[in-house]
């Protein structure tokens, strides 16, 4: 099945066409990151402050930045068939890593873990499909964004269902405390909710035929659909209906920290290093089959 090469206008209409990221610097260390150890799922460190800032100088007295990540979101953080974590999210976490000048150590977190295990200084930074909400604004800080995405259905090839439209009285499996779950209430409130742990329960929910719909961020979906033996049974019904900004997440009130997030993520734009993640995991030579349409808000020296 061939991805839809750009999003619908109407949830653009805040995007540029790509540009900025498109000038090499060719002083940018191109290689990619060296695979990195499993994920650590109990790192023995100190907590991180939630307000009052001094992450930074703790993160490079330690040497190590703990980074928050998924593992069943391909294809921007899953693990291989060594359990090492891999994707766009990932690669931008070294990257972030590199910058600092310390090294990454990727922490498994699921979706409805992210904040509280950045709240209780589980991990310096989320870099795991996190979109930037006011509900989350109260509890953790953001960078600037670094990708986009919306919210789709994944359904069965032969389901009637073409869109969020057609969801009245049907059941549909979503990821409990993400903005899926926030975004299907709104957009279909006579739907049958069923909150799930992970994409892989809300993916078994749907082949079990336990829910006529799964939905999640589109490129998950996809992703998920690609993964299964059987792809063909299955499909992405219908447009987005919503807009995901995907943020780095970190703790509150520590500006020095956020500033050099994004000054990390303000180099990996300008230097052309984003387009490159894009080109390695969503571009026209991926599975994916995407063209940029991602305007980074970077600001002027």
């Amino acid at each position: 099945m061939r991805i839809a090469r750009s999003l619908p206008l109407a949830a653009l209409a805040v995007l540029a066409l790509l540009s900025g990221g498109c000038d090499k610097d060719k002083k940018e260390e191109r290689e990619d990151p060296k695979p990195q150890p499993k994920p650590e799922s109990k790192p023995e460190t100190k907590p991180s402050p939630e307000s009052g800032g001094g992450n930074l100088e703790r993160i490079r007295a330690s040497k190590i930045l703990r980074i928050g990540v998924k593992a069943d979101s391909p294809p921007f953080c899953f693990q291989d068939k060594e359990g090492r974590p891999q994707g766009f999210d990932v690669d931008l976490g070294y990257r972030i890593a590199r910058h600092l000048g310390v090294q990454p150590v990727f922490v498994t977190v699921a979706t409805a873990e992210r904040i509280e295990k950045l709240k209780k200084g589980e991990v310096d930074l989320i870099v795991a499909t996190f979109t930037a909400t006011r509900r989350r604004s109260r509890e953790v800080d953001f960078s600037m964004p670094y990708f986009q995405d919306q919210q789709k259905l994944l359904v069965k090839a032969d389901s009637p269902i073409q869109s969020y439209r057609d969801l009245s009285g049907k059941t549909v499996a979503v990821i409990k405390n993400s903005t899926s779950l926030d975004n299907i209430r709104i957009v279909a409130p006579d739907a049958k909710i069923v909150e799930v742990d992970s994409t892989s329960q809300g993916f078994d929910k749907l082949t079990k035929g336990e829910a006529d719909a799964y939905t999640g961020d589109g490129m998950a979906l996809a992703g998920t659909r690609l993964g299964a033996a059987d792809a063909e049974k299955y499909r992405i019904a219908g447009e987005g209906f919503s807009v995901e900004n995907y943020v780095v997440g970190l703790p509150r009130n520590d500006s020095e920290l956020r500033n050099h997030v994004d000054e990390a993520l303000t180099d990996l734009w300008n230097s052309g290093s984003w387009t490159r993640l894009f080109d390695k995991w969503l571009g026209e030579k991926s599975p994916y089959n995407m063209q940029a349409h991602f305007q980074m808000p970077v600001l002027p020296e």
